[in-house]
């Protein structure tokens, strides 16, 4: 029995898999949700009547949504998280500094997770800033890198092997060896960069957390390339990082004397 996965319990699945829909759908009534999801229509609505019952889906207007119960336990996760109380004030006066956007975000099995998001001046639409709990391809992304570099390759290996390597853009890297090599220069140097390879003439500039020698997270700041020329991009919001890091690192490493 060793190295196999342990059996799925059906109901389970069946269940995050219709609150899943849910999301992707933006509410849908059961027949919607049975279609979708390839399940017997009363299958579906057994489901989600039940999940009702518990507060976990609403129902307006004919149509059922994911229900509020869920954010309190998003938000007692996050919360719970040492990355939000370790980074958030040096993450605040980056973006003060900078103008831009910074996220506070860590790697959850296998995919990147956006735990905190700080809006500068220059701020821009919701499509470039995301949403917390958003969680995307860890690859792709300055912050992913980051959070890679702290790994072990096996432990990269499997991450990629389990979601691959899709791409966002034409600049987004989905060779295996590139990404490697990518990940050996954010461990030399210390940060990680996403030159529009998330999305078209945006730029991100990010640095791994560790707490207690284990990589936890990932700060991040970014803006349009226009407002990142090479110089800026490529030397000062490394070095802006780096700072950052390491009063976070400190922040995490002491403990108060009144605790």
């Amino acid at each position: 029995m060793t190295g196999e996965s342990p059996r799925k319990i059906q109901s389970l699945e069946t269940a995050h898999r219709i609150v899943e829909a849910l999301q992707e759908l933006d509410g849908a009534g059961a027949s919607t949700v049975a279609d979708h999801l390839d399940i017997g229509r009363s299958t579906a609505y057994q489901y989600l009547m039940t999940l009702r019952e518990d507060g976990y889906v609403t129902k307006r207007d004919g149509i059922y949504h994911i229900g509020l119960k869920y954010l309190d336990h998003g938000m007692y996760a996050r919360d719970n998280h040492p990355m939000i109380e370790i980074s958030r004030p040096s993450l605040r006066e980056l973006v003060d500094e900078t103008g831009e956007i910074g996220w506070c975000t860590t790697e959850d099995n296998g995919k990147l997770v956006t735990l905190d998001i700080i809006v500068g001046e220059r701020n821009l639409n919701t499509k470039f800033r995301g949403r917390i709990g958003n969680r995307e391809y860890m690859h792709a992304h300055a912050s992913g890198k980051a959070i890679l570099s702290g790994y072990s390759d096996d432990r990269i290996n499997d991450i990629i092997d389990r979601y691959g390597l899709p791409a966002y853009t034409p600049q987004t890297i989905t060779d295996k060896e590139e990404l490697l090599t990518e990940i050996d220069r954010v461990r030399e140097d210390g940060v990680a960069f996403n030159d529009g390879e998330a999305i078209k003439g945006y730029r991100a500039v990010g640095a791994p957390v560790a707490l207690d020698g284990e990589t936890i997270g990932s700060i991040t700041i970014g803006g349009p390339k226009n407002r990142m020329p090479d110089e800026y991009f490529g030397e000062t919001l490394p070095e802006l990082i780096r700072g950052v890091i390491n009063e976070i690192e400190l922040r995490g490493s002491v403990s108060s004397p009144w605790q």
